[in-house]
């Protein structure tokens, strides 16, 4: 299926990823096509990820950015729900006040509370997406699903996706794409390990004062690692609390403990 990705994660961004997901649209891609990425006035581009100059990289290696390699339109503003169903959901999230304050500001205005109310609702909720032809900044009028039908905005994009073919990556596209896919895999090696040395250091530190006979040995076998790779991330610094046991008794270096909880937070 035709990837789909988002510049940023901004309002009109995160609002229409939610409704295209709702919709289950999926529609049959060749291999190495172009993904479809999405800005946050929702104006579209044909792209391909390509790694961050290596810089940037020493801080985040898997980071990526786009190269873009044609334009692709962009998606109008979701139009306003019907008023039959907007105005019960607004009014029961924003109830008409009852406060003093409110029924002196009526009677200046000449109007009941309810009426003046209303008013300021409409214009905060409903103003228009567009002055004439031209769509408005989003930050100028409400984005809220509550008032603006995403799922249209939505079905408006998987239309767009089945009426155009992706372009085909060329060979220098294609390395830009698994070379940011090698260094998201490299990462991710990188991570787990991290995450299986710290489990065998409290499985060591769960042993007590001395270790069993044969733990090494399983940790070797079901870590997938070697020998001296065990006893090294055994040693590590920063991960048990006291000391790591031997399986002769003796003890290793001071570190703190990670419980099975905190684990599966990281």
């Amino acid at each position: 299926m035709t990837r789909v990705e988002y510049t940023a994660r901004y309002v009109t961004q995160e609002q229409l990823a939610r409704a295209y997901r709702r919709l289950g649209h999926a529609s049959a891609t060749p291999a190495w096509s172009a993904t479809l990425l999405i800005d946050t006035g929702l104006t579209m581009s044909w792209a391909c990820p390509v790694l961050h100059p290596p810089e940037v990289r020493e801080e985040y290696p898997a980071g990526h950015d786009w190269h873009v390699i044609a334009e692709a339109g962009e998606l109008d503003w979701p139009p306003l729900r019907p008023e039959e169903e907007i105005w019960p959901a607004l009014l029961e999230r924003q109830p008409v006040p009852t406060r003093e304050r409110a029924e002196a500001q009526a009677r200046f205005l000449g109007k009941s509370v309810e009426e003046m109310h209303r008013e300021n609702l409409r214009r905060r909720f409903l103003g228009d997406a567009h002055i004439g032809t031209i769509k408005r900044n989003p930050s100028d009028f409400s984005l809220d699903p509550l008032v603006r039908d995403w799922d249209a905005t939505a079905r408006e994009l998987a239309e767009f996706l089945d009426t155009h073919r992706p372009p085909k990556l060329t060979t220098e596209q294609r390395v830009m794409e698994q070379g940011v896919r090698l260094a998201e895999l490299e990462a991710e090696v990188l991570a787990t390990k991290a995450s299986l040395g710290r489990l065998m250091r409290n499985a060591a530190r769960d042993q007590g004062e001395r270790l069993r006979k044969g733990f090494k040995a399983d940790m070797h076998r079901w870590g997938g690692v070697s020998r001296p790779t065990v006893d090294a991330w055994l040693s590590d610094g920063g991960c048990c609390e006291g000391t790591v046991p031997d399986e002769d008794g003796t003890t290793g270096p001071s570190h703190s403990h990670t419980t099975d909880t905190q684990e599966q937070a990281r």
